[in-house]
């Protein structure tokens, strides 16, 4: 089969090949029409119900101080005083529950 390059179509194609290669060397491109204009979307986040749980323990526990200052004051006095005793079988009791935990 062949091809006719004098025919009006293949000029035409010719001519839209040199107005890009025109445009392109020039540095010019002309805008791309948009096929439509969509309004832009904003992605959005929803935290579920456990989510603002822990974030409300969270805030909770930022806001606790890291000691009891009254405890502490308690059992040092305790222990001036003589006053504080050491149970070892409760002491050993959580140790052990402890241990079982991390196991």
């Amino acid at each position: 089969m062949a091809i006719d390059l004098n025919s009006s179509l293949s000029q035409q194609a010719m001519a839209a090949r040199e107005k890009v290669s025109t445009q392109k060397s020039n540095g010019s491109a002309a805008p791309i029409p948009h096929a439509s204009a969509k309004p832009i979307q904003k992605d959005t986040v929803e935290l579920s119900d456990t989510v603002k749980v822990m974030q409300a323990a969270d805030a909770k526990i930022a806001n606790t101080p890291d000691v009891d200052s009254e405890r502490v004051a308690s059992i040092k006095a305790a222990i001036e005083n003589g006053s504080y005793s050491i149970d070892a079988e409760k002491v050993a009791e959580k140790m052990i529950d402890f241990d079982s935990m991390m196991a």
